[in-house]
């Protein structure tokens, strides 16, 4: 009879699947990473500031 599995197996076995962070980046990869995030960030909230404006109410 097989053993029905409990929150805490399910929750391990979707950690199992996801990598680790040294699985996914090195050092250099990282970096590289965060400097894109970081300039596309500012690059998404220059464009859409010129698109949104905020009135205040009255």
């Amino acid at each position: 009879m097989a053993k029905p599995k409990g929150n805490l197996d399910v929750i391990e076995e979707i950690y199992r699947q996801i990598p680790a962070f040294t699985d996914v980046f090195s050092e250099d990869t990282f970096y590289v990473f965060v400097t894109f995030f970081v300039l596309s960030t500012i690059l998404v909230a220059f464009v859409l500031s010129r698109f949104i404006t905020i009135k205040p109410v009255e």
